[in-house]
């Protein structure tokens, strides 16, 4: 192929662009599925973030229905309270950022040692966020009142 002495040294490296050119493939290769799955792992932690989120507005929703089961404005001074506080599941499903939301409220009624006539109740909500077949967060909310 090389006939003459001066072409020699172009003939040995001959072939070699492709050695670097296929180089450079794999490594843009790996490159490309090492930030696609980082821009996966990222998308999902987000979607559990958000969830997660959903979750405790959820809770937090439940909380504010059960102190208004409690200390509604035209109510009673309570001394007791149902367990669980609503006698249904507080279904969330028609507002817009809590669908496929759920919450449920427990209260505990304790007087006080101190002073018989201070009824102490102790409320606990959860919400739960998510399809029960793929991702499902819950997030849980506990407050202490009393009159």
């Amino acid at each position: 192929m090389c006939l003459n002495q001066s072409s020699s040294f172009v003939c040995k490296q001959r072939g070699s662009a492709l050695v670097v050119a296929v180089f450079i493939i794999i490594v843009m290769v790996l490159l490309i599925g090492s930030l696609t799955q980082q821009l996966t792992s990222s998308s999902e932690s987000v979607s559990y973030e958000v969830l997660g989120t959903r979750a405790f507005l959820a809770a937090q929703s439940g909380m504010e229905r059960g102190l208004q089961i409690l200390y509604g404005l035209d109510a009673a001074i309570q001394t007791s309270c149902a367990n669980p506080l609503f006698s249904q599941n507080f279904e969330l499903s028609a507002v817009d950022g809590l669908r496929q939301c759920q919450v449920q409220v427990n209260c505990t009624a304790a007087t006080s040692s101190l002073d018989s006539s201070t009824t102490h109740f102790y409320l606990t909500s959860t919400g739960t966020c998510g399809d029960v077949a793929s991702v499902q967060s819950s997030r849980t909310i506990e407050m202490e009142v009393w009159q």
